[in-house]
């Protein structure tokens, strides 16, 4: 996973390229999750969610009590067909979203909906899956179905940056929501991603809390290193040292179960004993509730979890004793508002905005939920 590319989505790949050549066929028995994560060495939080993309996307269908089987598909066409023209009035717009799943990404886009269905615009929809190669495409072919202009939510990291540099040179505009490129000059819409590291860094050290691990997930985009940096000026600010090994960016979704497990032990076993461990978002924050239960570590009993949004699998998420609640919908109608105002108006009296939208930090007074894991091993 040296690239950079999320693990899920290279299994995905896998799966994809097996189902397209007919190792599995029509009709057939899928791979169970305990196959999955048995052959990539994963968690079940990934199993899962690849098994749902792949569902999602029509290439699985589940039948209750019988399991999950390869799906009748048609046969693909040897290239896309080019997209209608169908708004020549300029009043389409364009979603380009690094994944569409999970209430975070639904609530942006029901966001960007409203605000159309009063204007009289129009939304065209693109799911990147987290692959940059495929949003590049995205990118053009939503200039090519005649969109005036590009609602982004990018993938983790900046190869696309140059694309969207040139676009808004050429007075194509473009507005990011939840992250953006620093080095580009575009309009973007974000929550408060420094807010959302610095106040419930500093609502877990007001109850006790010193030893505070961050895990994360992707590590090349603005909305975490400002999340980091965040959490790191609550800790300086309130005279908490900052431990290194427990405050570094990397991503804990790349290392197979036993390098976590093994990663999880030492920290537990260190004098730097973490009583609380941050998410930086709800995936994030189940993987590794989930994780020290494997291990033997009560969760919610000796440690507690908490998250810097709320984004994941479940929402609210039960295992969480604090979490930052993101403005999602507010995100989608400030950023449709803007993208429409400048489709609107002369390209020389633009001038960009950065919003940045309030976050809520929400404690869960009575205690996270209790997950009681096995004998400890190795601890």
């Amino acid at each position: 996973m040296e690239d950079g590319t999320p693990r899920y989505y290279k299994i995905k790949q896998i799966l994809l390229g097996e189902l397209e050549s007919g190792h599995f066929k029509p009709g057939d028995r899928f791979l169970t999750e305990k196959e999955l994560r048995e052959r990539f060495k994963v968690s079940a939080t990934t199993a899962v969610r690849v098994l749902n993309d792949l569902e999602r996307e029509g290439y699985l269908v589940r039948r209750q009590g019988k399991g999950t089987f390869v799906a009748e598909r048609q046969e693909p066409k040897a290239e896309p067909a080019p997209l209608p023209q169908v708004t020549p009035n300029g009043r389409l717009i364009a979603c380009v979203f690094s994944q569409i799943g999970g209430g975070h990404v639904v609530e942006v886009i029901r966001g960007v909906e409203a605000v159309c269905h009063r204007s009289d615009y129009h939304m065209i929809l693109f799911d990147s899956s987290g692959s940059p190669e495929r949003e590049a495409m995205n990118l053009r072919r939503a200039r090519e179905a005649g969109a005036g202009g590009i609602i982004l939510f990018p993938t983790d990291g900046e190869q696309n940056q140059g694309i969207v540099e040139e676009y808004v040179r050429q007075g194509f505009p473009v507005v990011m929501v939840d992250r953006y490129y620093p080095a580009v000059a575009t309009d973007i819409v974000v929550p408060d991603n420094f807010g959302i590291g610095y106040r419930l860094t500093k609502h877990l050290i007001d109850r006790g809390h010193k030893h505070i691990a961050t895990i994360w997930g992707e590590t090349n985009c603005t909305s975490v290193r400002d999340r980091m940096a965040g959490y790191k000026e609550a800790l300086l600010r309130h005279n908490v040292p900052i431990v290194p090994e427990i405050s570094r960016l990397f991503c804990y979704e790349r290392l197979r179960p036993e390098e976590r497990y093994d990663l999880l032990r030492t920290w537990l076993n260190a004098p730097y004993r973490p009583s609380v461990f941050v998410g930086v978002n709800g995936y994030v924050a189940t993987m590794v509730a989930t994780d020290l239960a494997a291990i033997g570590v009560h969760v919610g009993e000796e440690v507690e979890i908490a998250g810097m949004d709320h984004v994941g699998p479940y929402t609210p998420m039960p295992i969480m004793s604090t979490n930052a609640v993101l403005p999602s919908r507010e995100m989608g109608i400030s950023a449709a508002e803007i993208l429409i105002e400048r489709l609107r108006e002369p390209q020389e009296q633009r001038q960009f905005r950065y919003v940045v939208l309030p976050v809520e930090i929400s404690a869960n007074e009575r205690s996270a939920v209790k997950i009681i894991g096995t004998t400890p091993k190795g601890m």
